[in-house]
């Protein structure tokens, strides 16, 4: 006799390789990003009075200790809407498509944002990419792929990501610097570096060629997931990770270093203030620490957080001398005076408090503006678009994005870590992290924010700033 067990398992074997085969052909032939319903060039308008609809989901939660009121506007804005596309091959596979930095707003209006696939970076496969929005055409256009600026090659690391801010230099270029997914493991001896790339790289980008080139080096084997630009005198400053994290910045005319912090001297790195003299404001042991550009000293300001680990956001500095931004774990809005050397803790950034990795002071410096919920949970609580009056402390809602993108464009907006408002502030541009609505999500892309990315430009009626 015979094990029919033993006879029939070849045809097992067979039929499962073809599952697998019908299995990987289907993720192959997916598109990704999804197709946009209605969209015109890439780009769809959004509006309608369900933008101010309060979600149900939150009622619940409004309901909890401790939660902080807010009004809703009475005039919902209009938001043309892009997915970032041109993934390259199987985009759809790729491990997670993703955006952690700031965006830049160039003098001429135009919007730079970035976004990666988190991919294997260690071992050369990863996807990075810059994009383009113009205000006047309404479309995203990609235009730098870093696999096309640094080549892969074998056993060289590959950019997975960009972390740090991207910014106009005063020449009219962007500069910006990409990252691994943890930055802080560049030191390790998997990552083979070599001359061509010893480690973080600036990078520029002109407007006018649309050439990208390496503008200047990170000390070897060195990342960084925080950076500005002090456009104003031409210096480029960053934390530097992989090693002990301390304050460093580059003159972006003659490429030297103005300065270096002593090592470990940031404590909590993933946020810095520039002041208006060109003082940097940064998280240093027991509270804010200042490093002042005109002695050349550094030193303690006095002034601390309370029980957070400090800044994780910050606006430009007003004329009155004051930096508002969002606290680290305890997730409040913050103002500190600069010239009192005092901070004024401002309550809950949303509810009891949500992370908030980015915030922006109105040209009229009336207002502040974030979106909270960053790490993907913010369609949780409908996405909200917080506009907080300083005067008053009033917090208002100009939208609610994510019940309308997800019924009519089937994305979720998961949150974002960069945002940029415009010069007359009347439009907020927000680069978002996502994922696709469950009737086109695909089975591996778990709903936790993040897997699909889009770019939002958000028109403020005047009536509502």
């Amino acid at each position: 006799m015979f094990d029919l067990r033993t006879r029939f398992r070849p045809l097992a074997v067979v039929a499962t390789a073809c599952l697998l085969t019908a299995s990987v052909s289907s993720a192959q032939s997916v598109q990704w990003p999804p197709s946009l319903p209605g969209a015109k060039e890439g780009t769809v308008t959004l509006s309608g009075k369900r933008l101010l609809q309060i979600p149900a989901s939150l009622a619940e939660q409004m309901e909890q200790e401790g939660v902080v009121k807010f009004d809703v506007a009475k005039t919902p804005p209009k938001v043309d809407f892009a997915y970032h596309r041109d993934l390259g091959e199987d985009a759809v596979s790729r491990r997670l498509w993703s955006s952690w930095g700031d965006i830049c707003l160039a003098s001429d209006g135009a919007v730079y944002c970035a976004i990666g696939d988190h991919g294997n970076a260690v071992g050369g496969d990863a996807r990075c990419f810059i994009y383009k929005w113009d205000p006047k055409t309404r479309q995203l256009q990609q235009i730098v792929d870093m696999n096309q600026v640094v080549p892969p090659r074998d056993g060289q690391p590959a950019w997975s990501k960009v972390h740090a801010k991207i910014d106009e230099g005063p020449d009219g270029a962007i500069y910006f610097c990409c990252t691994l997914n943890d930055g802080n493991r560049a030191i390790q001896p998997e990552y083979h570096w070599n001359k061509k790339l010893p480690g973080g790289q600036i990078y520029r980008y002109d407007p006018k060629s649309g050439e990208t080139t390496v503008f200047a080096n990170l000390p070897p084997k060195r990342c960084t997931a925080t950076s500005l630009v002090d456009a104003e005198r031409g210096i480029w400053w960053c934390n530097l990770e992989a090693g002990p994290n301390g304050l460093w910045g580059l003159d972006l005319k003659t490429k030297e270093v103005v300065y270096e912090a002593p090592g470990g001297s940031m404590v909590f790195n993933r946020n810095f203030a520039l002041g208006r003299d060109g003082s940097v404001y940064f998280n240093g042991e027991g509270g804010i620490w200042k490093y002042d550009l005109q002695s050349g000293k550094l030193a303690a300001t006095g002034v601390s957080m309370g029980e957070s680990p400090g800044m994780r956001s910050s606006t430009r500095e007003s004329k009155d001398g004051v930096i508002y931004g969002t606290t680290h774990k305890t997730n409040e809005l913050f103002a500190f005076d600069t010239k009192q050397g005092k901070v004024e803790l401002l309550g809950p950034t949303w509810l009891t408090g949500q992370y908030t990795t980015v915030s922006m002071l109105s040209p009229d410096e009336r207002f502040v503006y974030y979106l909270p919920g960053s790490h993907g949970k913010a369609w949780q609580y409908g996405t909200p678009v917080v506009q907080y009056e300083i005067a008053t402390g009033r917090r208002k809602v100009l939208a609610f994005l994510a019940e309308t993108m997800d019924k009519k464009l089937g994305f979720v907006p998961g949150g974002t870590y960069g945002a940029k408002l415009s010069d007359d502030g009347s439009t907020l541009y927000v680069n978002f992290n996502g994922h696709a609505a469950d009737r086109q999500r695909p089975e591996k892309m778990k709903p936790i924010g993040f897997g699909l990315c889009g770019f939002a430009a958000i028109h403020i009626p005047a009536s509502e700033r």
